[in-house]
């Protein structure tokens, strides 16, 4: 069937939309109100500094000539593109040969919406798919800080949908719900005051109680299946006035307290800044100030779109031709060239991030980055080929979470592939719990992933 633009326009209206604590809180997909339905181990870091986990993703894959890591005994040799990394090849643990192992090779349309979920992308104009790492982590321990997690992109979803499946796919890891995907915040001052701007939570209390009154005149639209989601939504509103409670706190910290007790950031411009490079190191900056005065311990950035007109022409010797575009160079060496400068970029914003984490001293002997798992990564590595079978992973930093640095690893065993192996093994070092015990199953995933700890 054609798509028509016009299904995709929500039935409720902007006014309609429950809003507070500064942002829109993301109704869950009621189907009740879709344009479609018209046509059919105890707790880690808590006698020291916590641990955090954060995602930084490049969309299109790599020039695989010039990506490369070789394992020469105690020492790691790196290839072009990932040069800038060299003096923090002890803090670097290379990944590869994981797999999705779900609907992940081919055309561009499950873009990189189940990276963190492992769950196969459902064709179809409703968003469906699976309740993904960060917001799984989120919900199980992010009651310990006053944001569960933050969400970072610099360019937004879109609208309608494209090749079956709806738009907001090509940029959203994050789904706190099955039916329910968490676009990522594209502006600086907005990401920055949900974060740093107490002031707004205090005026906030009140908006709760009339978002339950709300909430309350929409049940009557809603059949069984969907006044069970709003329950569940009401649930979480409880749940953010739990937090506000944390974060308006004049003291919540015992034991460790953080390195910083305001912001050494200034508050970012009210527009979204036109400059790609500057609107990534800032999404970059939020993320670590974020860290470093534990308001949130998850955090995710997309750095573009998986199929999307961004360009790189501000590097020296790159054309106006999009990422997506150079991806698919077909072997021509001008193209191959102008994809490694790009690629080689994304490298050198993850290097400036390692430097001020490792430069931020956290108390008994480590840094922000010991303390930290940072996941690097794209969702393939030819992006000629599509090629999602070797996943190009980087994990830096969390020497405190048992990760062992300076080494190269590749899996052969099928068993061993899933990424799914790798986000169980990060969310048990985070300590996330069920029923009292550590969680042993996540996504798609057989056991952690072997050889993290060395």
């Amino acid at each position: 069937m054609k798509h028509d633009p016009s299904l995709y326009q929500p039935l409720l209206s902007r006014r309609s939309m429950l809003r507070g604590l500064g942002v829109t809180l993301a109704l869950p997909w009621f189907e009740s109100l879709s344009p479609l339905s018209r046509l059919h181990a105890g707790t880690p870091g808590i006698d020291g500094p916590p641990r955090r986990w954060a995602l930084l993703m490049m969309s299109n894959g790599v020039n695989v000539d010039d990506y490369w890591v070789k394992q020469n005994g105690g020492n790691l040799e790196l290839g072009k593109t990932l040069q800038a990394l060299e003096p923090h090849k002890k803090d670097l643990l290379f990944i590869d040969n994981l797999h999705i192992f779900d609907d992940t090779v081919g055309v561009h349309t499950p873009y990189f919406t189940n990276f963190l979920s492992g769950e196969k992308v459902r064709k179809g104009g409703v968003p469906d798919l699976a309740e993904s790492l960060d917001q799984y982590m989120a919900r199980l321990i992010g009651k310990q800080t006053p944001v569960p997690s933050i969400n970072l992109g610099v360019e937004g979803a879109g609208f309608g949908g494209g090749g079956g499946s709806p738009k907001v796919y090509n940029v959203t890891m994050s789904w706190s719900s099955r039916t329910t995907p968490v676009p990522p915040e594209i502006f600086p001052r907005q990401a920055f005051d949900r974060l740093f701007d107490i002031s707004g939570l205090q005026r906030d209390k009140s908006v709760l109680d009339f978002l339950r009154d709300q909430a309350g005149d929409l049940r009557r639209q809603l059949n069984a299946r969907d006044k069970d989601k709003l329950d569940e939504y009401l649930t979480s509103i409880r749940s953010i006035e739990q937090r506000i409670e944390t974060a308006t706190s004049e003291d919540r910290f015992e034991g460790w307290r953080p390195s910083l007790e305001e912001p050494n950031l200034d508050r970012p411009s009210e527009n979204k800044p036109q400059n790609v490079a500057e609107h990534m190191r800032l999404m970059l900056d939020i993320i670590v100030l974020a860290f470093q005065m534990d308001k949130t311990r998850v955090a995710s950035m997309i750095f573009e779109k998986d199929v999307g007109g961004m360009t790189f022409e501000f590097l020296k010797g790159v054309s106006k031709t999009g990422i997506h575009g150079l991806s698919h160079h077909k072997r021509n060496q001008k193209v191959l060239e102008e994809y490694q400068k790009v690629n080689a970029f994304h490298i050198g914003l993850l290097e400036e991030m390692i430097t001020k984490m490792k430069g931020i001293d956290e108390g008994n002997g480590t840094s922000l980055l010991d303390n930290t798992m940072l996941l690097f990564g794209s969702t393939m590595r030819d992006g000629d080929l599509h090629d999602a079978n070797d996943l190009p992973l980087i994990l830096a930093g969390g020497a405190s979470c048992g990760i062992q640095g300076g080494r190269h690893l590749t899996f052969d065993k099928l068993e061993d592939r899933r990424l799914c192996n790798l986000h169980l093994d990060i969310a048990q070092r985070m300590g996330v719990t069920e029923n009292g015990k550590l969680i042993q199953q996540f996504g798609n995933s057989h056991y952690p992933l072997p050889g993290i700890s060395g």
